[in-house]
């Protein structure tokens, strides 16, 4: 038998993974509802880690999804609830947990993500218009809701960090961030740029060898201060800026205020005066530069027709007779 030519994709896996199977998708002008299962029959206890295979019950969720072809996209799962068998543990019911989803979300991680991106760029009234046009349901409300329960967890034991300020309210409004340098993720959000807060923060992690940061002078004031040992280092971006500037007050310095080139080489001490010589300054003089029209021997005034069309051909007459007829 002949080999078929397209072979079936499976979109359980790519959609919502190995542990789910679709068994209904329905779908209308506005919005598309995507029906899952799962397939796990074993789980293992948040607190015990014990396995087990106890079905104790059912239960749906639904879930709003990443959009598919501009369209508001709900997920409606059917999960399982299990029982604990150690006797001994506390959990007695346990929820399937969804690979897509944390506890109680009405939304994906991934949408999340989007949501967040999108919104750190514009106001929330202004993100929410923009992501309904992309077909996701998210009021202005709801991304700061979103915000609120963005946590940034601290490291006493961080060693090397990086450190900037940021605008929190564009010429407003500044804050201090503090990033880890490993996988530079947030671990602090300060108020003000001045360095107080600062001082305080770096006074309870004294195990910090490595800071990477600007040229400002507040903070390293206050690394000096309280971490002298410190390693300092500037980013990139600041030392080419610093590059930069040394070039230019190097160049004000050594650079002359001419450079004389004569066929081709720079000349130090030029043997004679640059500019026109006496033949081509008399051509430029003899030349009138007024918008006066010019004459022919006789005196008349030369007149020049500048149409590029041939007014006697087929195709221009027949141009001018579509000219009148739109016209009446």
């Amino acid at each position: 038998m002949p080999r078929n030519k397209y072979e079936e994709i499976n979109i359980n896996n790519k959609l919502f993974g190995p542990n789910f199977i679709i068994y209904k998708w329905d779908e209308t002008e506005s919005n598309i509802n995507i029906f899952i299962k799962s397939k796990k029959k074993i789980t293992k206890c948040p607190k015990c880690s014990c396995e087990t295979k106890y079905l104790h019950n059912t239960y749906n969720r639904r879930l709003q999804i990443l959009p598919i072809r501009m369209k508001e996209t709900y997920v409606n799962v059917k999960c399982y609830k299990y029982k604990c068998t150690n006797e001994k543990c506390e959990q007695k019911v346990i929820m399937d947990n969804l690979e897509f989803a944390s506890p109680s979300q009405v939304k994906s991680d991934d949408l999340i993500c989007t949501i967040l991106g999108i919104s750190a760029f514009l106001s929330n009234e202004g993100a929410s218009k923009v992501l309904k046009l992309l077909g996701i349901k998210c009021s202005n409300d709801t991304i700061k809701r979103l915000y609120d329960h963005l946590i940034i967890e601290d490291n006493p034991d961080i060693t090397e960090i990086g450190i900037d300020d940021v605008a929190t309210r564009k010429g407003h409004k500044y804050a201090t961030a503090i990033y880890d340098m490993k996988d530079h993720h947030l671990i602090a959000l300060l108020d003000g740029r001045d360095g107080e807060t600062f001082k305080e923060w770096l006074i309870k992690h004294p195990k910090i060898t490595k800071i990477t940061r600007d040229r400002a002078s507040a903070y390293a004031n206050v690394i000096n201060q309280i971490l002298p040992n410190c390693v300092q280092i500037a980013d990139r971006f600041h030392m080419l800026q610093n590059l930069l500037e040394y070039l230019k007050e190097i160049f004000k310095i050594e650079l002359p205020k001419e450079i004389v080139i004569q066929d081709g080489q720079v000349v130090d001490n030029p043997k004679k005066e640059l500019g026109p010589d006496l033949k081509t300054k008399k051509i430029i003089e003899s030349v009138s530069y007024d918008n006066t029209p010019p004459l022919d021997e006789n005196g008349a005034i030369i007149t020049f027709d500048t149409t590029m069309a041939d007014k006697f051909s087929k195709q221009y007459q027949k141009q001018a007779e579509n000219r009148k007829k739109n016209k009446n």
